[in-house]
């Protein structure tokens, strides 16, 4: 069997000769000038079919088109060279375009959905508060209005005697009424018209009055109350009730050290009675800079009574 073998060797495979003209390919074709011999492969065509040709990529001379390798210099052409034209590239990506689309929409709607709750939460608008909220009546202190602002009033007194019941009785001992504010002015000094832009309630401390304005009372609208809106509200009565104390007192300085010592009072009242974040932080940016261009109505309303 052994001598049979020797006598009788395997005929290459068309693998093996393709790698045994590559071994010896492209350089000897080129420092020699001549032709590689080539090694006949099964199933491979002839140099002299003939048929159509194409360039070798390495020597760039012709050669048949089914041949497994350029007659040349044995270059392997058994892979694909056929340019790719633009429009079938560009169909080939477009699928993955569409893709990335649709993932980037998916994740823009499951971003809105984490995110749009935790944004409700943080700013107030939710319910779970005034869901369970019993309004204080009777509290002591005459409320003058329609009976939305009534209610409503009574609900922010109600969060105060719940969470905060040190400001309540302080507000019941210290504000004798509080009135729905309608009109857009005010009387001032030899029947002048004054002024209430940018101002949402006032106090009389002489009179131990508080007059509310409808964007104070019902800061989402008069349809709707969320957690934000009687928390919002109490912390405008304090800062109110603030002013009146410190007039009792002697001890109100005017202007916008007074505004500043009252808006302390209602943040220090927020936080007590645990107010969303989005709220304590319109307080916290006021605290920044209280003297910012947007406060100056805040300062300048009171001189038009001068």
């Amino acid at each position: 069997m052994t001598r049979r073998a020797e006598e009788h060797p395997p005929r290459p495979t068309p693998a093996s000769a393709r790698w045994a003209r590559l071994a010896r390919g492209p350089w000897t074709a080129r420092d020699t000038g001549k032709p590689v011999p080539e090694i006949e492969v099964p199933g491979e065509r002839s140099a002299d079919d003939g048929g159509e040709l194409i360039t070798c990529p390495a020597c760039e001379q012709p050669t048949p088109v089914g041949g497994y390798s350029c007659r040349s210099c044995g270059f392997p052409l058994v892979c694909d060279l056929t340019p790719v034209s633009k429009e079938s590239y560009r169909a080939r990506l477009l699928p993955w375009r569409h893709a990335l689309g649709l993932a980037a929409m998916l994740f823009w709607l499951v971003s809105a959905i984490v995110v749009t709750p935790g944004y409700d939460t943080y700013n107030g608008y939710t319910t779970q508060v005034v869901a369970q909220l019993a309004p204080w009546t009777p509290s002591g202190i005459t409320i003058d209005g329609p009976s939305m602002f009534t209610e409503r009033t009574q609900l922010a007194l109600g969060l105060l005697r719940e969470r905060a019941p040190d400001y309540a009785y302080r507000m019941r001992d210290a504000v004798r009424e509080i009135r729905y504010l309608a009109p857009a002015y005010l009387e001032g000094p030899q029947g002048r018209k004054v002024s209430l832009e940018g101002i949402g309630a006032v106090a009389e401390p002489a009179d131990r009055l508080v007059m509310v304005m409808a964007v104070s009372a019902f800061p989402s609208g008069t349809d709707q109350l969320y957690d934000r809106d009687a928390f919002s509200y109490a912390g405008i009565l304090v800062h109110e009730l603030r002013h009146i104390e410190l007039d009792r007192a002697g001890l109100g300085p005017g202007g916008g050290e007074e505004e500043l010592l009252c808006e302390q009072a209602a943040y220090d009242c927020l936080r007590q009675m645990g107010a969303p974040p989005g709220l304590l932080q319109r307080y916290e940016l006021y605290f920044r800079n209280p003297y910012a261009g947007q406060y100056q109505k805040w300062y300048k309303w009171s001189q038009q009574f001068e």
